[in-house]
């Protein structure tokens, strides 16, 4: 554990040899004593506070010496014996490594300083553990960064060009007191550190005139003058800086700083430290400027917003050296600013087609930052409108998708796949095996029930998950409460038999296994009705586990077949219990209800079941997810059989057949004039043989 000793100096009463004066009352067993009681003697016992105006506030100061580096915090105080003026000073020793500019100026507010003297001349205190000290740097360093933003722009220019004009100086400050550590901060956060000539400081003195003065020195007050030589460069922050080059990149240096933080500054800086003038000039001349204000080409965020900028960087040749730190880099930039940058890079625009990488980086790290749940709604509306590359979309979605598989029972499951699917998300690429194998029944289902109008594919799929989870204890109980999802299949298939057979294949798989035994068929057709598609009993037959249930299946479709055409049921055939009160949830088949197109919600959907009810205008999707567009109408059953003959859909999309309701149809026109002329022939016969 590495420590930074502790000095505590103040006035001290004439001792044993008649010596009075600020010496030390208290340290922590430092080696080096002897030598801090000189160096602190007469340089830091501040004149302030003499007489009546006794200064309230600490001054904080930075010293380095050639193997020992040094903070300190001076109070002005009333010692125990009543004098007034005097100073307690409160030090921090350690390696020059150790106790930097950046470590001090974080300290100001550091709750361990001493507010009062000992009660014992001598005593001991402890060495400090130095984690614990830069742990309270950190917070007070970003207070002073934070309190910049109070100190007015051309005070901090105004110090800054006159640092710039002479690097390797030194220079007493006249400021207010407030201001003192926050522009020490900018200071040195845009100058940035010189190995061998730190930038030690003092926040608050009197005067500046001594030995070891620091390089900045803060005055509250001009001093008077005298005849004392003082090499030092004197900057009244009140007084504008004058108009030279180095005057203006100070100001352009104090706009960017203020704006976007000391980061940008850094990135900013030439590698090697600024010593002197020619320094600042090479420095000076390799930034970029736009519209007057200094840009960051090594990041090159500004490129995406300003097209003067993106060609002079073109012409360089200095975007493909920017790809890969461009690509690692996007993802710390705000999500506004991710918006207006999709909004500017269209994909029929010129600057895409000149820079296409550029765009496929931005809209990679929109896309990660939507499919990892950190976009907001208006950044997933604009990636959505940016129209990604299915494959892209693809990549990012399978980084994000679990070892274990998607668990759409948790809401971050469920928004990272309708992302993806709002996104363009191929449907293909669900076909995976143990995509969906965290995901509870019930959570399939309702994926299916929601978003079959609008992702049919991808519902498909999930269908197919499903089943190839295999039959499980109350599967068929979820499905049946849903209404069988007739209405979700029917949208799945959009017509198409193959589909729609295909779906209920699936179903039936995870409600009853591979074979479909008799009891379980015939609970299936209960649950049914009526009005049931035949794509559902054409995948119970091939499911049929024996002949009986195979025979109880055909007997269903008859049944159907007839309905459907306008004519009665035919009656029980035995073996075959009637239902006289008519499917549970279709109409009675002695009285079939004339033959009109279908409603929503579906028959076999009856109420209180989430596939029954008709789905509003859009789906609601799961927060940060576009709302997909409202479904399409269903489709009359008629048309999913696909009967020879079928004709049109109504306005409304449900077909509805002539014959059952309209006028007579051509066959059973025919079928009661032949009737009736045998009845004739036969009368005639009968006459004549009578």
């Amino acid at each position: 554990m590495t420590t930074v000793d502790q000095i505590l100096f103040g006035w001290a009463e004439r001792d044993h040899e008649g010596n009075a004066g600020v010496r030390p009352l208290a340290h922590s067993g430092l080696p080096t004593i002897d030598r801090w009681a000189k160096r602190l003697q007469y340089i830091w016992a501040t004149q302030d506070g003499q007489g009546d105006g006794v200064e309230a506030a600490a001054s904080l100061a930075h010293l380095v010496f050639d193997d020992e580096a040094a903070v300190l915090r001076k109070l002005p105080s009333r010692n125990p014996h009543g004098r007034g003026g005097a100073t307690l000073t409160h030090v921090l020793v350690g390696a020059p490594h150790v106790i930097g500019p950046g470590l001090a100026l974080g300290l100001h507010g550091w709750p361990g300083w001493r507010e009062h003297e000992p009660d014992v001349t001598g005593s001991r205190l402890a060495p400090l553990d130095l984690a614990g000290l830069e742990d309270a740097a950190r917070r007070g360093l970003a207070d002073l960064r934070e309190r910049v933003a109070g100190v007015p722009a051309e005070q901090l220019t105004a110090l800054v060009a006159r640092v710039l004009e002479r690097p390797s100086e030194d220079f007493s400050v006249i400021a207010r007191p407030d201001v003192a550590l926050p522009m020490m901060t900018a200071l040195l956060d845009i100058t940035g550190p010189v190995s061998g000539r730190p930038w030690t400081f003092a926040s608050r003195e009197s005067t500046d005139k001594g030995n070891h003065q620091p390089r900045v020195v803060f005055l509250s007050a001009r001093p008077p003058q005298s005849m004392y030589i003082n090499r030092r460069n004197r900057v009244d922050v009140a007084e504008a800086a004058p108009d030279t080059d180095t005057a203006r990149f100070a100001a352009q240096l104090v706009d960017l700083y203020q704006e976007a933080g000391h980061r940008a500054l850094e990135r900013l800086r030439p590698n090697g430290p600024i010593r002197t003038t020619d320094d600042v000039t090479a420095w000076r001349t390799s930034v970029p400027v736009v519209d007057g204000r200094i840009v960051d080409v090594r990041v090159g965020f500004d490129m995406y917003m300003d097209d003067d900028l993106l060609a002079r960087l073109a012409a360089r040749g200095a975007l493909s050296s920017a790809r890969d730190r461009l690509a690692g880099e996007l993802r710390g930039r705000p999500a506004q600013w991710l918006v207006a940058a999709l909004r500017r890079w269209h994909a029929h625009e010129p600057r895409t087609r000149r820079h296409p990488w550029l765009r496929h980086l931005l809209l990679r790290e929109a896309v990660d930052a939507c499919l990892a749940g950190q976009g907001p709604d208006a950044l997933v509306e604009a990636v959505r409108d940016a129209g990604p590359p299915p494959s892209l979309v693809a990549d990012s979605f399978h980084l994000q998708v679990p070892r274990a598989g998607l668990d759409l029972s948790r809401y971050e499951h469920q928004r990272l796949l309708v992302a993806a699917l709002v996104f363009g998300l191929p449907a293909d690429e669900l076909d995976r095996v143990g995509l969906l194998a965290a995901s509870p029944t019930d959570q399939l289902l309702d994926f299916v029930s929601r978003y079959a109008a609008h992702y049919p594919e991808a519902s498909r799929l999930v269908l197919r998950h499903l089943a190839d989870a295999g039959a499980s204890r109350g599967t068929a109980r979820l499905w049946y409460e849903r209404g069988l999802l007739l209405g979700p299949v029917d949208r799945i298939a959009a017509g198409d038999r193959v589909k729609e057979v295909d779906c209920f294949r699936h179903l039936l798989l995870a409600a009853h296994g591979p074979q479909l035994r008799l009891d379980d068929a015939a609970t299936l057709i209960e649950r049914a009705g009526v009005r049931a598609p035949l794509g559902l009993f054409s995948a119970a037959l091939e499911l049929a586990a024996d002949e009986r249930t195979e025979q109880r299946i055909r007997y269903e479709l008859s049944e159907q077949f007839l309905r459907d055409h306008g004519y009665p049921a035919s009656a029980p055939r035995p073996g075959y219990r009637h239902r006289p009160g008519g499917p549970l949830l279709g109409r009675s088949p002695a009285s079939p209800a004339p033959p009109t197109a279908r409603s929503t919600p579906h028959p076999a959907e009856g109420p209180g079941t989430p596939a029954a009810d008709p789905l509003p205008d859009t789906v609601r999707a799961p927060h940060g997810a576009v709302p997909v567009p409202p479904r399409q109408a269903d489709r009359s059953p008629a048309a999913a059989l696909g009967h020879p003959g079928t004709p049109d859909a109504l306005p409304d999309g449900h077909g509805a057949r002539r014959g059952r309701g309209g006028r007579p149809d051509v066959v059973n026109v025919l079928f009661v004039v032949v009737v009736l002329l045998c009845g004739a022939v036969g009368c005639a016969l009968l006459a004549f043989l009578l």
